[in-house]
């Protein structure tokens, strides 16, 4: 490798951009602020804690939707949304809808690939990844509620293109029969953004320590 190719390596290993920054959290274990509004209620979670969830979630029972509210955001230009989400009892795959937006613009809107009855594969369907295991019977796995119906969950990671300075976040699942007979949760949510401060990019450790190794090698280099 030339010089040249050495300093563009330390160069760029030293402008390696930091990870998006956490801006919002809450995983439902206390208080819960004004910033939530609509349908739903801080609930049990009660088998899934074993499956990345913690003791409590916000479960929605209803048609109506759950919001999440933010304000004051730092400039930016994308957003990452994360959550766990929980499929309750008989949510009627190729039927019933599953939307999630954020302001006005839709991140996911499905009524054919949702639900927990009866896909070929017995494996729940809905957005993100399954982390709860494949359908044994009717009513199995079961993780709390009504126990005649099996149960699903799933982690789910969205980013899209934010500028504004406030964002809401709605979840809903419109046409559910409610109660105990399905109905969705989520838990550990987390918003973060590409925000940077105003003094420029502060590498992580493990930046740092790339870009030691690259300056490493470049001295090496430079002796020979």
């Amino acid at each position: 490798m030339s010089i040249n190719g050495f300093y563009a390596t330390a160069l760029l290993l030293f402008s390696v951009p930091v990870g998006a920054a956490s801006i919002y959290t809450q995983d439902f274990e206390g208080a819960v602020g004004t910033e939530w509004s609509g349908s739903g209620s801080a609930e049990s979670t009660g088998g899934l804690s074993g499956y990345g969830f913690g003791s409590q979630h916000w479960r929605n029972a209803t048609t109506g939707s759950t919001t999440l509210t933010l304000s004051g955001l730092a400039a930016h230009s994308q957003v990452t949304l994360t959550f766990n989400l929980a499929l309750w009892d008989s949510t009627d795959l190729g039927g019933d809808q599953f939307i999630v937006q954020a302001d006005s613009n839709t991140l996911y809107d499905e009524s054919r690939d949702f639900g927990n009855y009866y896909p070929s594969d017995n494996l729940g369907r809905g957005p993100g990844t399954l982390i709860t295991p494949a359908f044994t019977a009717f009513g199995d796995p079961n993780f709390g509620y009504n126990s005649f119906y099996r149960d699903s969950a799933r982690t789910v990671s969205f980013t899209f293109a934010h500028t504004a300075s406030t964002l809401a976040i709605t979840w809903q699942y419109p046409n559910s029969q409610g109660g105990f007979d399905e109905s969705f949760g989520i838990d550990n949510v987390v918003i973060s953004s590409d925000a940077r401060p105003s003094t420029g990019v502060v590498p992580e450790p493990s930046t740092l320590a790339l870009g030691a190794v690259g300056l490493g090698l470049l001295a090496s280099r430079l002796r020979r």
